[in-house]
């Protein structure tokens, strides 16, 4: 199961032969802008400094450009816990180019595709350290588990108790990263948040995806 919260706690917990494959997501929410507008010029820098500035800090960077005010740009680039510092920028520039040609005139976009193990994220508003548990995107393997029909209690309960344990895990990381995997029996999990967040604010995130998770598709393989 690959689940993750779009806007912008960044969680994923994933079965891992599952990949989601959601593309640029260019919101409406926001205000639009023009093309050669301040705006559009300080989106075009800051994305395009992401990957190279990403992979100097350690798979996570926040950075803003402009003056304050209505063309003032903030981003965030996040690579998965597991890459390497060249592949992290491949990622991020291949991502951030998406977003540049995908969303036009939106001041706010993000890009997590299950293809590509990072996220890229723009906003005329500041990103850092918020917590926001909507929208939420799920993507779902429609095969039934069957390896443990004859008990699922057992695994449910292994299911549930791996969980916990993993979301505990990856909200105690560090400013740098907050990430975790683990497994139990054939389970695999991982889950990651932006690391800008509080341990507290990482473990409500990661809790409320996994509730959401047990409602809707628990039988699931992923």
């Amino acid at each position: 199961m690959y689940l993750n919260n779009l806007v912008f706690a960044f969680f994923l917990v994933i079965i891992l032969v599952i990949s989601l494959t959601n593309a640029q997501t260019c919101l409406e929410t926001g205000n639009n802008f023009t093309t050669n507008s301040p705006f559009a010029r300080n989106r075009n820098l800051i994305l395009t400094s992401l990957p190279t500035n990403v992979s100097k800090n350690g798979g996570f960077f926040n950075t803003s450009i402009g003056e304050e005010g209505p063309n003032r740009v903030y981003a965030q680039a996040l690579c998965r816990g597991d890459l390497s510092g060249e592949d992290c920028s491949v990622y991020v520039n291949f991502t951030a180019h998406q977003l540049l040609s995908s969303c036009k005139n939106q001041t706010e976009a993000f890009s997590w595709d299950g293809d590509i193990p990072c996220l890229v994220r723009y906003s005329d508003k500041s990103l850092f350290g918020v917590l926001a548990l909507e929208p939420i995107q799920e993507g779902i393997n429609p095969n039934a588990i069957t390896d443990v029909a004859s008990n699922l209690t057992l695994f449910f309960e292994l299911w549930g108790e791996l969980m916990e344990a993993v979301a505990k895990k990856a909200s105690m990381g560090s400013s740098k990263l907050k990430y975790a995997t683990g497994v139990a029996e054939e389970i695999q999990a991982l889950m990651q948040c932006t690391p800008d967040l509080s341990e507290s604010n990482c473990l409500t995130c990661l809790r409320t995806l996994i509730r959401r998770y047990t409602a809707c598709c628990r039988t699931y393989q992923g």
